[in-house]
């Protein structure tokens, strides 16, 4: 049984295949998948720290196949899908959402400055790359402004950082403002570092994620509880 305002420790394609048998429909869905290009830190002194390890699925294309249909199908008429990846399968991540959906646009997230990441490449990268695309015609809120399609957000770093592809929560709470209102539902499939529950959560927004790995679904239960005990009802923000 699928419960808004919850995040799952389990598998996201299990968990969305049970959403649809419940017509548990969502308003939008941001999903921050396994770039696929075998991504780990190689910097850390201690290389059995968790950022070490390859992400869970990064080696596996299947899962970004069998994902798209589902959240397709799990997402109302008119809505709107963001899903984050990297320049090494953008062509493949881009190819596979237009087969259900239509891309609107390629939107470059500037980090600000590089991550260590991999070290094969000369330079290091200071962007990422956002997938947006529509289910049918995705509203925005009129009373927003229309960005341009290069978006600065600096990365999470230091002691904020609990996942290695950590989202600065200021940019997911970009997206849920853009296109959605207060109780809309939010779901997000690799909730990783759980931003996209904490944004929607101070915005007002309910939310369903799934998160496979069981370390950082625990750091990322705790994040999100932390922030419940300090919000107020005052402090929630977003349109209307």
């Amino acid at each position: 049984m699928i419960e808004i305002n919850n995040v799952y420790n389990a598998d996201c394609l299990d968990g969305i295949r049970e959403m649809i048998k419940q017509k548990l429909f969502v308003d939008c869905a941001i999903t921050d998948p396994p770039y696929l290009n075998g991504y780990k830190s190689s910097r850390r002194i201690n290389k059995s720290d968790k950022f070490c390890m390859a992400i869970q699925g990064d080696d596996n294309p299947k899962l970004i196949i069998d994902l798209l249909p589902l959240l397709h199908s799990v997402m109302k008429d008119n809505t709107p899908l963001y899903m984050f990846c990297g320049s090494e399968k953008i062509d493949f991540f881009k190819a596979e959402t237009e087969k259900y959906f239509t891309v609107k646009n390629v939107i470059v997230w500037d980090k600000g400055n590089h991550t260590a990441g991999d070290l094969e490449a000369q330079y290091g990268k200071r962007y990422e790359f956002i997938i947006y695309a529509n289910k049918g015609r995705a509203k925005f809120n009129s009373n927003k402004p229309r960005y341009d399609d290069i978006w600065y957000f600096p990365r999470v770093a230091g002691d904020k950082q609990i996942h290695q592809n950590q989202k600065p929560t200021d940019l997911i709470s970009r997206i849920i403002n853009q296109h959605t209102k207060r109780g809309d539902l939010i779901l997000d499939a690799f909730m990783g570092s759980f931003t996209t529950a904490v944004a929607a959560y101070k915005l007002g927004r309910n939310f369903i994620g799934f998160e496979i790995d069981g370390e950082y679904y625990k750091s990322g239960a705790e994040r999100l509880n932390a922030i419940k005990s300090q919000t107020s009802i005052f402090d929630f923000g977003g349109a209307a």
